[in-house]
């Protein structure tokens, strides 16, 4: 490499070096003024180990924050991170409490982590009932292949709701065509191509 490419290379990496930590201060100077989606920024920023030092104390102070201001994604962020107990104890209520304002606020992957934690008794009482209507929610509104097939198996084995094979089938295909690889096991476990016109 000769000297001209050298420097070019040092220069461009000074530069994005200079990019990264003025976007630091750019989404903290918002997230201080109370900019719900800069602290949520700032976040995942600090919940990463990319460009910044990961700092998950810092990471969940500036996502409560964006939370108290229901912003959708820091809830859902919140609610993952308890759920799973990513680098924080494992809380299944505060899971719960973050799933249930992420999806008010039209979240439907926490309509489907909603209708999981309902479906286990996980953070709330056992209730498959409302499991089934948080995953047709998640089905339905937010077209996600993994909750239509949950509503297809219930309807199909009868949990949660009146039995129904057809409407089963229906979802289960739905999801089988949305690319979800368990709804095409369960179809050929299944044998449910005997029931196809």
């Amino acid at each position: 490499m000769n000297t001209i490419s050298k420097k070019f290379v040092m220069f461009a990496l000074a530069g994005l070096i200079f990019l990264g930590a003025n976007c630091q201060v750019t989404f903290m100077k918002a997230a201080e003024q109370g900019n719900a989606d800069a602290q949520y920024k700032l976040g995942r920023m600090y919940s990463q180990d990319n460009r910044y030092q990961k700092d998950i104390a810092k990471s969940l102070f500036w996502y409560r924050k964006a939370a108290a201001q229901n912003q959708k994604d820091a809830a859902l962020a919140l609610a993952e991170l308890y759920y799973y107990g990513i680098e924080v104890q494992q809380n299944f209520h505060l899971a719960y409490t973050y799933f249930n304002q992420a999806d008010t606020l039209g979240v439907y992957e926490a309509s489907y982590c909603l209708g999981e934690m309902y479906e286990k008794g996980v953070g709330t009482n056992k209730n498959l009932q409302t499991a089934f209507s948080y995953y047709k929610k998640a089905a339905d509104k937010g077209n996600l292949a993994k909750a239509m097939f949950k509503v297809g198996t219930m309807y199909y084995y009868g949990q949660g709701v009146g039995k129904d094979i057809a409407k089963g089938i229906n979802y289960i295909k739905l999801a089988f065509n949305e690319g979800y690889p368990t709804a095409l096991e369960f179809w050929n476990k299944e044998e449910l191509w005997q029931y196809e016109d």
